[in-house]
């Protein structure tokens, strides 16, 4: 397994969530752009998609857009070359030849969708820092 033309691999404390394509560790961010990006190409806002990925319910030309546009957004934060140019087709591809297959990759898309629908991830697309409430929260009286 070898990691993409960069000299960091994904973290999760960044909110980077990864597939493995091909051998190659594929870093995936969910910025703002990466989710605008696949929002406009599968018609779908982000709740809809996260939702359809936790029921099983993406398509795989779904699932590759949506990998495709995170991947795009953590090759351009690492500037990575590749990962900068990926093509849906070709992750599609890819994603059906690993060995989890589409499932695995579903299930990766699950998670990072999920986290950035229930705000676990800034406009940046990093990790939020967990944060636990007491006492009385602002602005209430």
């Amino acid at each position: 397994m070898t990691i993409a033309d960069t000299n960091r691999a994904p973290e999760a404390a960044r909110g980077e969530a990864f597939l493995l394509l091909d051998g190659v560790v594929m870093g995936m961010r969910p910025s703002y752009e990466a989710i605008t990006a696949f929002e406009r190409d599968t018609g779908k806002g982000l709740l809809q998609l996260a939702r359809d990925a936790l029921n099983a319910a993406l398509t795989l030309g779904e699932t590759a857009q949506v990998a495709c546009h995170c991947i795009r957004a953590w090759g351009r934060n690492v500037d990575d070359v590749s990962a900068k140019g990926a093509q849906t087709d070709r992750i599609a591809e890819l994603i059906m030849e690993s060995n989890g297959g589409f499932r695995e990759a579903l299930a990766a898309i699950a998670g990072l969708l999920s986290l950035a629908a229930t705000g676990g991830y800034t406009s940046a697309g990093e990790a939020k820092a967990a944060t636990m409430g007491t006492g009385t929260p602002p602005g209430a009286a």
